[in-house]
């Protein structure tokens, strides 16, 4: 099975360094333009099936990169990071906000003020890659449009990791897709 995996067009809160987590932001006119290059990009791309985050920003991507030649599934296990009282907080307010904690510390597990901790984060996406893997036929290729801090962890998901991991050393642009046999 391929999965493809892509992040969202640019919002005004990627724009402004925001934490969106769960807030419902639709996409500002680059990350259209953004949605639009990507799909120009993978217009030979067949994709069986796509399965979009709930959410604005992802859901109108999804539509504008498939250009209605595949059905979009919405799934809410795609949804972004749950940031819980930080959504809307900028890196520098996180760092004032938290003692500069790190969020993809799974000793620490930081999950204050109902955030998501990067225990939980990593475990929805285990339940989503096995998921797709007992719906889908092995031959399908299948893309998953969602966001950056639930992209990170379906890949560490797909390539492994342990205690020593960098979760930081992977990263997703705004509309960036990296390609995986699973």
């Amino acid at each position: 099975m391929r999965l493809c995996l892509v992040r969202h067009g640019q919002t005004d809160w990627n724009l402004l360094g925001k934490k969106q987590g769960r807030t419902d932001n639709p996409l500002n006119e680059t990350g259209i333009k953004q949605a639009e290059e990507l799909s120009k990009r993978i217009k030979d791309k067949e994709f069986d099936i796509c399965i979009s985050s709930p959410l604005k920003r992802a859901y109108k991507t999804a539509e504008i990169i498939t250009r209605g030649k595949c059905k979009i599934l919405i799934d809410e296990r795609l949804m972004e990071r749950n940031f819980g009282g930080f959504e809307g907080a900028s890196d520098e307010d996180w760092d004032r906000m938290t003692n500069g904690a790190d969020a993809w510390d799974r000793k620490l597990d930081y999950g204050e003020r109902g955030m998501e901790t990067a225990t939980e984060v990593l475990a929805r996406a285990r339940v989503m890659l096995n998921v797709i893997k007992k719906t889908y036929p092995n031959n399908y290729t299948i893309l998953i449009v969602a966001h950056g801090e639930f992209l990170k962890a379906m890949h560490f998901e797909i390539v492994g990791y342990d205690d020593e991991t960098d979760f930081y050393s992977f990263y997703f642009e705004n509309t960036a897709m990296a390609e995986y046999e699973v």
